[in-house]
């Protein structure tokens, strides 16, 4: 009887050592899933990063230039460069740009805004603009703002890369510290309205397509 106990005992033992190994097998593999899953989540994470940056850096609508318009009738103001660093006291140049993207355009206003307690505008250029009348220049140093207007009878101008696509460029002097978290030089801009900044299509009707804007964001040390 007791040499059967121990037969009995023993092949309890084997069996509960079999479902042990068993259960950590799934347990392992359990584990090997998640850090799969874990993993892909990483990678698609990394991917997904990666491709908002090729779209905001490299293919940003502001410097896609095209010689007729690709699909629906739009335009683009946006200052150069996008990002800066200098010194207190250093004086620099912002440009401002428009893509028009492969449609004529009349006239364009490009109203900006910058931080007058952080920077100085001194003057305003358009020697060489893409443009060949002046309507404004202007700039109003008690609120920060400045006013470009400038026009070119029909057919206008239409860019694309490599032509000019400078409006004018726009001197500034630093005057104090500052680390910006977003662009402090930038368009009045509100979509579909005429108030501000505009770019006017030449289609004998007035159309402002000025779609987006971009600025820049001006670091003073």
């Amino acid at each position: 009887m007791e040499n059967t106990k121990e037969v009995l005992n023993g092949n309890g033992n084997v069996a509960a050592n079999i479902k042990i190994a068993r259960l950590k097998t799934k347990v392992s593999f359990l584990r090997a899933v998640v850090y799969i899953i874990l993993a892909t989540l990483v990678l698609f994470t990394c991917l997904v990063v990666f491709w908002i940056h090729n779209y905001y850096y490299f293919t940003s609508p502001f410097e896609t230039y095209y010689s007729k318009p690709p699909g629906r009738i739009v335009a683009y103001l946006y200052l150069s460069p996008q990002r800066g660093n200098y010194q207190v006291g250093e004086e620099f140049q912002i440009d401002v740009l428009i893509n028009t993207a492969g449609s004529n355009v009349v006239a364009s206003a490009a109203y900006i805004s910058y931080d007058k307690k952080k920077t100085e505008a001194l003057s305003i250029d358009v020697t060489g603009s893409a443009f060949n009348m002046v309507a404004e220049k202007e700039i109003i140093a008690e609120d920060g703002k400045i006013k470009i207007t400038l026009g070119k009878p029909t057919p206008g101008i239409v860019t694309f890369r490599g032509n000019n696509v400078r409006m004018a460029t726009v001197r500034f002097r630093a005057l104090e510290k500052t680390s910006p978290v977003v662009d402090n030089i930038y368009f009045d801009f509100t979509k579909g309205s005429s108030n501000f900044s505009t770019v006017i299509l030449d289609d004998k009707r007035g159309t402002n397509i000025l779609d987006d804007t971009r600025g820049s964001k001006i670091f003073i040390e």
